[in-house]
């Protein structure tokens, strides 16, 4: 990013808190609205671990990796509807006790390059998604990711929002696809803004997070059995949000999801994924 532009941006920020002020305290409007031809570079790290809490497969040990992914996502300006953007997968890599250093490798390898191409609005909603790997055709794996990617999207608010003023955004859940559910499985997030912070040329909202998953009884189809599913649990965390970049620029989350799974022949199960999850933004371009 230019110095012009920085200061361009950093000067938007700061009219938009001062006209949003009131008697509660400075309200800020949270747009996405990053300059075109920005660069940014991401580092995500998660940490799962699944263990079977009752079932046949309670004596299962418990099973636990850790995924980095590291990728870019450059800003190629307004399109139809909203911001276009293109994101790159750089590189993954994946640590799990037991499994042979390496032995995901080439496989992961073969990830590097997918790209996705995204149209967000100006609430960061996603309007449109095209995922493709390094030849540019489609596959399971990309169209997994694209989901995933999706489901990370988190909705800004409609209006000025202070210290204290909180929102709802959904999201459908990746692991829709490969169920067949009989309706979309969804979380519910809601963002709390803690604090609004300036430091230098840039405005930043610090929001806290709080996931919820539904609980109530999904009809699924799995192998061509019908069992009954319910996702319960949480996760919490915080984000912080650059009013003039446009963009989070980290965030944490942690927190344990259950899964009961019922069915005529395989009886009951319940599982539970512990999983920690951060978000860093490297320095922008």
């Amino acid at each position: 990013m230019t110095a012009s532009r920085s200061l361009g941006a950093a000067a938007t920020a700061l009219l938009t808190l001062l006209a949003c002020r009131g008697s509660s305290g400075p309200k800020v409007t949270m747009r996405y609205h990053p300059p075109a031809g920005a660069s940014y570079h991401y580092a995500l790290e998660q940490q799962n671990a699944m263990r079977v809490e009752g079932g046949p497969m309670a004596a299962m040990p418990e099973q636990t990796f850790t995924m980095h992914i590291y990728y870019t996502q450059v800003v190629t300006g307004p399109t139809k509807g909203g911001v276009g953007v293109t994101t790159t997968f750089d590189s993954t890599t994946l640590e799990a006790p037991g499994m042979g250093a390496g032995a995901m490798q080439p496989a992961l390898d073969r990830m590097r390059g997918m790209r996705s191409e995204m149209v967000y609005d100006e609430r960061m909603q996603v309007l449109s998604a095209a995922f493709s790997g390094m030849a540019g055709a489609p596959s399971p794996v990309t169209e997994q990711m694209g989901t995933s990617v999706k489901a990370m999207a988190m909705r800004l608010p409609e209006a000025p929002v202070g210290v204290g003023d909180s929102w709802t955004s959904e999201q459908e859940l990746p692991l829709g696809q490969q169920l067949n559910p009989s309706k979309p499985i969804k979380s519910r997030t809601r963002l709390t803004v803690k604090e609004i912070q300036v430091a230098g040329p840039d405005t930043s909202v610090l929001l806290t997070v709080e996931t919820s998953f539904p609980g109530d009884p999904i009809e699924v189809t799995q192998q061509g059995q019908h069992v009954t599913m319910k996702l319960s649990g949480g996760l919490s965390g915080e984000q912080v949000f650059s009013l003039t970049k446009s963009v989070p620029v980290r965030a944490t989350m942690g927190g344990t999801m259950k899964i009961n799974v019922r069915g005529q022949q395989q009886g009951e199960m319940t599982m539970a994924m512990r999983q920690q999850t951060s978000l860093q933004l490297a320095e922008a371009k």
